[in-house]
């Protein structure tokens, strides 16, 4: 459509200065960042799950001469210790390699950062009640 003001263009919205605007141009980065939290909690539950799996696989192996006193949970709960800590120390590795390489497909942009003042809002004059109140008072 034409020049009406009420349509954006293609390229955006038609800008009109506020009177009291300050506008500044800084230059940002755009990029990516992995959640650090999340990847080392995700790779200690993951060491988690694989303790559970290996224990289990491993309880029932013929040890010899040797005379089973150690209950299931009892060896979960010894071997989650690594296996958490390891989950854990791969996760972070995980997350610092994503963070890397986002951090070369990152984008430099220019933002403009306008800052407007806005009028103090004087009212000269009573307010008059209108009945508008919900409770009825």
């Amino acid at each position: 459509m034409g020049d009406n003001g009420g349509v954006s263009t293609p390229d955006g919205p038609e800008e009109r200065p506020a009177p009291n605007a300050v506008s500044t141009s800084d230059e940002v980065t755009i990029r990516r960042a992995p959640k650090f939290g999340v990847f080392i909690v995700g790779g200690a539950l993951l060491g988690f799950l694989a303790t559970l799996v290996v224990v289990s696989l491993t309880m029932n192996l013929d040890r010899g001469d040797q005379q089973e006193t150690q209950s299931f949970g009892s060896l979960v709960g010894y071997f989650s210790l690594w296996g958490v800590t390891i989950g854990a120390a791969v996760g972070a590795v995980v997350a610092v390699v994503l963070d890397r390489v986002f951090q070369r497909r990152a984008a430099r942009l220019t933002a403009e950062r306008v800052e407007v003042e806005m009028p103090a809002d004087t009212v000269e004059g009573e307010l008059e009640d209108h009945g508008d109140d919900p409770a009825g008072r």
